[in-house]
């Protein structure tokens, strides 16, 4: 893990990704019940989600890495101390209806991943970003992928 020199501000901005009431940590509490659910009601899409929760995991260990690294703690609640439960998380369970509730979280978090990217100078920092970014790109294809093979199988 990278020590940068602490700075509130960025440490701020993380931490929203990371614990706001849409953020990171609350995207993975959303696909771990999915996961579950889709498990039960739709086990063709279950390597799908697992997929989406082993990357959602992947942008809350780098996003926490982050925080850390600039002297936080990466606790489980936005930069304004409002702190996440399971009451973020949509217990939604019809396929089409998660997809397209997890298609809009997952666009939302790379809008606020790009805001975050134009507010911190720290090249490092933005590289870790840019990883996140990436994560986020693939589980939105992973999204409409199975958003698509829904709708195609509904159309047979």
């Amino acid at each position: 893990m990278k020590i940068f020199l602490k700075n509130s501000y960025y440490e701020g901005l993380l931490q929203d990704l990371f614990g706001e009431k849409d953020g990171f940590f609350t995207i993975f509490m959303h696909f771990l019940y999915q996961k579950n659910q889709i498990f039960v009601n739709y086990p063709d899409f279950v390597s799908d989600f697992e997929e989406l929760l082993s990357l959602e995991l992947k942008s809350c260990e780098k996003t926490s890495e982050l925080i850390i690294g600039l002297g936080g703690d990466a606790k489980f609640y936005s930069s304004n101390k409002k702190y996440i439960s399971g009451s973020g998380v949509d217990y939604v369970k019809n396929l089409r209806s998660v997809l397209e509730l997890d298609i809009e979280l997952v666009e939302k978090a790379i809008i606020d991943i790009k805001n975050a990217y134009s507010k911190i100078e720290n090249a490092s920092i933005r590289a870790s970003l840019n990883e996140i970014l990436i994560l986020k790109n693939d589980q939105l294809n992973i999204l409409k992928n199975c958003f698509l093979n829904l709708e195609n199988e509904k159309n047979k």
